[in-house]
């Protein structure tokens, strides 16, 4: 692996990425300080009592930085009263002012806090979406030109002792870094580190950098590109992490976790802001919760176990998306792998004796009515419905569990209810003849010390009946990878004796959930190193709350998917199957695997807002959610509108007060449009554009 390629230590063991420690006030960032949590008011800079209020409610939930826009010389006049009454009420929270295309401001902005954030894409340059081709000269005398304009603040923040957050977001790269790099992580990267290099210059270090984006797959591998180049250019400064534009609800939490908790799994993070379209307040225990487990790490020293072996893994691009290439593995209903959409698994909760209870979660997992589930499967095997669950898992544990099973599958016949049935036959594996026509999917839990002549009655009984193999592959903390090798030697042999390949991966750690990235990607990696490239099968095992769920599942199986691994997915937890399928399909939306429904891209609210975006998203979305697959941006200003939209079909953003700009892609087709009529135009533009279906 080249020094280039080197994002973190070792993606097979967690370490955190050492960094400078940077001083914002009296809180560091970086170094040996764990990751601290921050978020932004979304008053009017202007109101110095709201803006102040919300502060310190922000401060006394936990955040240990506050943010708050700066968009003119008024505003960041007016720092200097929001400082003075918050210290005048025993607040000392580090304050940084948020600055877009007025170099003065943060002049003046400098005076009163003890951060300021800028934006490279427009501190210096204006974005009009102009094609333009550079000379080398010419790019020269452009960033002679940015570091005149941007000198003077990095001056007087070295003379004052504040930081400087270097924040490029992947909607407002300006037009010449678009017309140099293109859209790209790499544009981005480099964006910052121009600036940087200006302020090394000045020989001014207090600097962290952020690469944000409305896409978490693109935010994780533009701050894996900063990681590998900081190393490559021997810099260690510490990266605020976010995904930007996140939306609401269990999706903006998910999508957030994903770009965040999959960056702070590889030890990347020092900062972490979660932004929600919701109010501030609500960011802050989202953020602590992805946080805690990360802090824990690095307190007790944690590490992976290693293997000799881990020269001999192939691991996908670090830097550009590529799903892994598997076989496909074919069931009764569906096909696992081979580039098909990824599968979404579901456990049964309810008890396989209480049939009546077992067909009625069915029925419901299926799309909560029997009529529905006659239509789950067209012609290609894709489900016509969202958020309808394809496999259902059951784990037998006596000859009567087979009976109850076989009940149970009579009952589902009887009802049309097509959906297969991954039965877990590891413990009654004696019977396993009566278990095999009633199962779409075997399902066996397997250690090393299973024998070869095992593996291969099982999948001689399996080829026999043409079914699908899952070999869930069980591990310890002591020795993770050894076990996989043995594991995979075993089951090659088998497979070889018993010539029957239609079988599928996945991993149960006695060791919970702490490894479950780093240990799914050791086996793949050796899957496909051996030329084993079989599918896999992301399982999730928790019994946490809702919301601890939602963000730590994401966190790790969204890290997996964002590296191209996992063909289908099975959470495992005492949740009800409706916030479970929610969760699944979310969490694959959120990774642009499998788009089941309308798409959001919906920024947080803040001082630059023009209208109320919590109430408009709402609203927007309850005309509008039913768009499978349509990608609407609901935008509070153009800071990064017209760039973040460039990744959406269709834009509503704030243009001034009670006035909307409406955009297809990043062309703006209607302008200063009254509020109150701006949803009706919305539904009509995407009637135009052949977007619309009826409910």
């Amino acid at each position: 692996m080249s020094n280039l390629d080197k994002y973190c230590p070792d993606i097979f063991h967690y370490q955190k990425r050492k960094t400078r420690e940077v001083m914002v006030g009296k809180i560091g960032v970086g170094g040996d300080n764990p990751i601290r949590v921050q978020s932004m008011t979304i008053a009017d800079t202007l109101d110095t009592k709201a803006t102040v209020n919300e502060a310190i409610q922000l401060a006394d939930a936990g955040c240990e930085i506050v943010r708050i826009t700066a968009p003119s010389i008024n505003e960041a006049e007016n720092l200097r009263n929001i400082k003075a009454e918050l210290l005048a009420r025993g607040y000392d929270v580090p304050l940084v002012a948020d600055i877009h295309f007025t170099p003065n401001a943060a002049m003046i902005a400098a005076d009163h806090v003890e951060k300021v954030r800028i934006n490279p894409g427009n501190y210096a340059d204006k974005k009009k979406f102009e094609q333009y081709e550079y000379s080398d000269d010419e790019y020269e005398k452009e960033l002679l030109r940015i570091e005149d304009k941007f000198t003077p603040l990095v001056l007087k923040c070295k003379k004052l002792g504040r930081s400087i957050r270097i924040g490029t977001n992947h909607g407002s790269l300006s037009d010449r870094i678009m017309n140099r790099y293109g859209d790209t992580a790499k544009g981005m990267v480099e964006s910052a580190l121009e600036f940087v290099q200006i302020c090394e210059n000045n020989e001014y270090y207090d600097v962290i950098l952020s690469m944000k984006s409305s896409n978490p797959l693109v935010a994780i591998q533009a701050y894996r590109l900063l990681a590998a180049r900081m190393n490559e250019l021997s810099m260690d400064y510490p990266f605020h992490l976010g995904v930007t534009e996140a939306g609401d609800g269990g999706e903006g939490r998910i999508k957030s976790a994903v770009g965040i908790g999959g960056l702070l799994e590889d030890g990347i993070g020092d900062t972490i802001r979660v932004s929600l379209t919701e109010d501030a307040i609500k960011e802050i225990p989202v953020a602590q919760m992805l946080a805690k487990k990360y802090n824990a790490f690095s307190q007790n020293g944690y590490l992976n176990g290693k293997s000799t072996l881990t020269s001999q893994v192939k691991m996908p691009p670090a830097f550009d998306y590529l799903r892994r290439d598997t076989l496909v593995s074919n069931q009764l209903y569906y096909k696992i792998g081979g580039g098909n959409e990824p599968r979404v698994e579901l456990p049964l909760n309810s008890p396989l004796e209480n049939t009546e209870a077992a067909v009625t979660e069915i029925t419901g997992i299926l799309g909560q009515s029997v009529a529905n589930s006659l239509n789950v499967l067209n012609g290609n095997g894709k489900s016509k419905h969202i958020n309808i669950g394809e496999i259902v898992h059951f784990k037998l544990e006596s000859q009567n569990d087979i009976v109850h099973l076989k009940t149970l599958r009579n009952e589902t016949h009887k009802k049309h209810l097509y959906i297969s049935f991954a039965v877990d036959v590891s413990l009654v594996l004696p019977h396993l003849e009566a278990v095999l026509p009633l199962a779409e999917k075997l399902v066996f839990t397997i250690d090393e010390n299973i024998s070869t002549d095992v593996l291969t009655g099982i999948l001689t009984a399996a080829r026999m009946f043409n079914k699908p193999v899952e070999w869930k592959v069980v591990t310890n903390g002591k020795k993770v990878f050894s076990t996989i090798d043995n594991i995979l030697t075993s089951v090659f042999k088998a497979s070889l004796k018993s010539k029957h390949w239609n079988f599928v991966f996945s991993l149960e750690s006695s060791n919970g959930n702490a490894d479950l990235v780093r240990n799914y990607r050791y086996l793949a990696g050796r899957l496909d190193a051996k030329q084993g490239n079989f599918p896999i099968v992301l399982r999730y095992k928790s019994a946490e709350d809702y919301e601890q769920v939602i963000l730590s599942a994401s966190s790790q199986l969204g890290a997996l998917f964002c590296d191209g691994i996992g063909d289908s997915i099975c959470i495992d937890s005492s949740l009800s199957y409706n916030k479970l399928l929610d969760l699944s399909f979310n969490l694959l939306q959120a990774t642009r695997l499998r788009i089941s429904k309308t798409d959001y891209i919906s920024c947080p609210s803040c001082g630059r807002t023009l209208f109320d975006l919590q109430t408009t998203t709402e609203r927007i979305k309850s005309q509008t959610e039913h768009l499978k697959g349509v990608k609407i941006a609901i935008m509070g200003c153009i800071v990064n509108g017209p760039g973040e939209m460039a990744d959406a079909d269709f834009g509503y953003v704030g243009s001034g007060p009670n006035k909307i700009n409406l955009y297809v892609g990043k062309e703006c087709v209607e302008r200063n449009i009254p509020e109150e009529d701006a949803d009706q135009r919305l539904i009509e533009l995407i009637k135009k554009y052949g977007k619309w279906t009826e409910n």
